[in-house]
């Protein structure tokens, strides 16, 4: 192996990097921005990657490699890992992915409004309370 496969390795083992817990992580973080989001069941995690099954919010399936390198979509199903699907390109964020992939951009402004929208309304709320007092 050539020495970044090396060091690849080398940074998982000393590590000790829990794909599978990554891989939830990540489901925590987007869920609510996507229509179904779950560690693969097909694709067990290893020492070194885990895969993510994801439905976008517009419908479009896809399975995600999460590993040192970041995001990988290696498949346009869940549970497929397909060589003429996977591209080089890696995302550093599920963000990143999800913004070039979805309507993410989208839903997260509607959530930002949402709870901004909610943070006035328990302010007025507390205003008027203290201006009775």
């Amino acid at each position: 192996m050539d020495n970044s496969v090396n060091d690849y390795y080398a940074y998982c083992d000393n590590n000790i990097i829990d794909w599978k817990q990554e891989a939830e992580a990540v489901i925590r973080d987007v869920a609510q921005h996507v229509r179904h989001i779950s560690v693969s069941t097909d694709l067990p995690p290893t020492r070194t990657e885990s895969f993510i099954n994801i439905t976008t919010l517009d419908g479009k399936q896809m399975c995600v490699k999460l590993n040192a390198e970041g995001l990988q979509i290696v498949g346009d199903m869940h549970d497929t890992k397909d060589e003429e699907c996977s591209s080089n390109h890696r995302y550093e964020t599920p963000y990143a992915l999800l913004s070039v992939v979805s309507s993410y951009v989208n839903s997260f402004g509607n959530s930002l409004v949402s709870a901004l929208s909610k943070l006035e309304q328990k302010t007025a709320q507390e205003e008027r309370l203290s201006d009775i007092e």
